[in-house]
C-alpha cells in the first residue's frame, strides 16, 4: 500500500509539473527528485533501469537534429531507456547542469521560436509518468482527464463544477510562455507592484467616480498578481488598464511605465 501511495504522489507531482508555468518548473522538478529519493521502490526501479543505460550514448541519440538542421528531441522506444533518460535529465536540471529554460528554447520551441513547455511535458514527462503508473498499477489524474475529454456535451453537464473547471475546448495562450528572462522575472513583479502602488496613491487624489473606482480595483488586482507572481494575470490586467485609465491625466505616464515594465519581459510582442 505504501508503494502505491508513493507512486501516486510521484504521478501527482508529474501532473503538477505538466500544468505549471515555466517560471516554477525548476521547483516542481526538485519535488519530483525528492519524491524519487525518498521512495525505495521507485528509486530501485530507476536504479535497475540505469544499470542497462548508457547515458552519453542515449543522450546523443535523443538530442539530435532533423533534416533541416533544427535541434529536436527524440524519445527512445525502450521503456527502461525512457525511465532512465528522463530521470537523468531531471537530475541534470535539478543540480544545475542543464538549464530548463535553455533546454526548452533549444529543443522544444515552436516553429516561431517561442518557448513551448507543453511539448516538453507531453514528450518527456508524460511517458515517464505513464510508465511509473504502469509499473505500480496505479491510475494518474491525466488518464481521468482524457476520459473526460471524450464525454458528450450532455454528459459534460453532469460533471461537478470542479471537474468542469479543468476543461477548456482550446489551448490556453499564456504570456508566461514567452518570458525573455524567466530567472529574473521576480524583479519585473517588484517594479510593476511599486508602480501600481504609486498609481493607487495618485488615483486617491482624483475625484471619485465610476471610472476611478474601476481603475482602483484593477490596480489592486495587478498588485495581487505581482504578489502571487502570476505573470499571465498581470499581463492581462495591464492590457485592460491601458484602456481603463484613458482620460485620467495623473496616471498617463505611470501607466506607460507599467506597460513598458511588463512588455520588457515578453519575448514576442504579438503574444499580447
Amino acid at each position: 500500500m505504501e508503494n502505491i501511495d508513493e507512486a501516486l504522489n510521484l504521478i501527482e507531482l508529474c501532473d503538477e509539473l505538466m500544468s505549471t508555468k515555466i517560471l516554477f518548473a525548476d521547483k516542481k522538478i526538485d519535488k519530483i527528485l525528492e519524491a524519487i529519493a525518498t521512495s525505495p521502490q521507485i528509486y530501485d526501479l530507476l536504479t535497475e533501469c540505469m544499470g542497462q543505460f548508457n547515458k552519453e550514448k542515449e543522450f546523443d541519440k535523443a538530442f539530435t537534429k532533423d533534416a533541416s538542421g533544427r535541434k529536436i528531441f527524440v524519445m527512445p522506444k525502450e521503456e527502461y531507456k525512457i525511465l532512465a533518460l528522463v530521470f537523468c535529465l531531471l537530475a541534470d536540471i535539478g543540480n544545475g547542469r542543464v538549464s530548463f529554460d535553455d533546454l526548452i528554447a533549444t529543443y522544444f520551441a515552436d516553429e516561431n521560436g517561442r518557448l513551448d513547455p507543453s511539448a516538453f511535458m507531453n514528450t518527456v514527462i508524460k511517458p515517464f509518468k505513464d510508465l511509473i503508473a504502469d509499473a505500480f498499477q496505479v491510475k494518474g489524474e491525466s488518464e481521468e482527464e482524457e476520459v473526460v475529454s471524450e464525454l458528450t456535451p450532455e454528459k459534460l453537464e453532469e460533471l461537478s463544477p470542479e471537474e468542469r473547471l479543468k476543461i477548456v475546448p482550446f489551448p490556453i495562450e499564456r504570456s508566461s510562455n514567452y518570458l525573455k528572462d524567466p530567472e529574473h522575472v521576480c524583479q519585473t513583479f517588484v517594479l510593476a507592484k511599486d508602480t501600481a502602488i504609486e498609481m493607487v496613491e495618485r488615483l486617491s487624489e482624483e475625484r471619485v467616480n465610476e471610472q476611478t473606482e474601476d481603475v482602483n480595483f484593477m490596480l489592486h488586482c495587478a498588485i495581487i498578481a505581482c504578489m502571487e507572481q502570476d505573470f499571465d494575470l498581470l499581463n492581462g490586467i495591464v492590457c485592460g488598464l491601458k484602456y481603463a485609465t484613458r482620460g485620467i491625466k495623473s496616471l498617463k505616464y505611470l501607466m506607460r511605465e507599467l506597460d513598458e515594465i511588463v512588455k520588457a519581459q515578453i519575448k514576442h510582442e504579438q503574444s499580447r
